[in-house]
């Protein structure tokens, strides 16, 4: 019996640990934004050509690269009471003195250059920008991002940084793919007056399901229990737990008119999570716009006169233009 015992005890540390060994390498591969890119850079993993061929001759995307190296924009540094650290932003003024602001937040794996046509729209539109580098990304010392679930603290700090040197500022969230979930996850907060409307660009309804959507195409693996055993090793790192990184659960509590939209190509995050999201959100104003044969993140690249006409009628409502 003693014996038995001591092997069902064996098979049980051994499972375990198996377990833990899955969930870490799964941990690291995904939420460590310096080792994600360095698999970029060694597998074709990621590759797709015909994007290739797109973003080779986008029109936007060269103009906002010209634009973003003719800046040559250094970091604004800010204690962040809220996450006891330095966090980082690039800050853009506009031409003429002006009060409107927008909060801009990038996505995964992006970099303030790859993401530039926004603040350059905004910038075109009379704005000043305000762009953090999100957590685990550019400058930020991290190497572990929490898709959204702390940089909603990131933006809150931002968001003080406005109003400490405009006590009258009118802000914009405007957010694309992660960066759109930790908008909503923003609005979900307490919010001053001052931030007036948002815009969700391809955000998901929570990190869980995002990983779920991704796990079986992406890696062709099981959600269980590999999604599990990640989740397990994010809490036990004092990161964020995976189904409470939710901006479906957040943006009940929105107070702030938002517009949602998502490219209909878009299967890295599902278009299917725009509706529910839409529906979920609390905020008093609330619109979508869907661009058709658009991939992740890429809207305002496929469509950008849609994509800015829409914005432009949406936060007219909330700021002058």
């Amino acid at each position: 019996m003693k014996k038995v015992c001591k092997t069902a005890a064996k098979v049980a540390l051994g499972a375990g640990a198996a377990y833990l060994l899955a969930g870490e390498i799964m941990y690291e591969g995904v939420i460590n934004i310096k080792m994600n890119n360095f698999i970029r850079s060694k597998t074709n993993r990621f590759d797709n050509p015909e994007m290739d061929s797109f973003w080779a001759n986008n029109e936007e995307l060269k103009k906002s690269d010209e634009w973003f190296d003719s800046q040559h924009a250094g970091d604004t540094v800010l204690w962040s009471f809220r996450l006891r650290k330095n966090v980082f932003a690039k800050v853009y003024f506009a031409e003429n003195k002006t009060h409107n602001y927008v909060l801009f937040l990038h996505g995964y794996t992006s970099t303030h250059k790859s993401m530039a046509v926004y603040p350059k729209h905004y910038l075109e539109m009379g704005f000043n920008a305000v762009c953090p580098h999100m957590i685990g990304h550019g400058s930020d010392s991290t190497c572990y991002c929490s898709m959204g679930y702390y940089d909603r603290y990131l933006a809150l700090d931002w968001i003080d940084y406005i109003l400490s040197i405009d006590k009258d500022a009118k802000i914009i969230i405007h957010g694309v793919s992660m960066g759109s979930a930790t908008t909503m996850m923003t609005t979900g907060e307490d919010l001053p007056d001052n931030v007036v409307a948002a815009v969700a660009d391809c955000g998901y309804t929570s990190a869980w399901e995002e990983y779920q959507a991704q796990i079986g195409p992406m890696f062709h693996l099981p959600d269980f229990p590999l999604l599990y055993a990640a989740n397990t090793v994010s809490k036990l790192r004092g990161n964020f737990d995976f189904k409470e990184a939710a901006p479906i659960k957040a943006i009940v509590h929105s107070k702030t008119p938002t517009l949602f939209i998502h490219g209909e190509a878009d299967t890295f995050v599902p278009y299917e999570m725009m509706v529910p999201l839409y529906e979920a959100c609390g905020a008093p104003d609330k619109d979508m716009l869907s661009v058709p044969n658009a991939t992740h993140a890429a809207s305002a690249f496929f469509e950008p006169e849609m994509y800015w006409n829409k914005v432009r009628e949406f936060i007219g409502k909330y700021i002058e233009l």
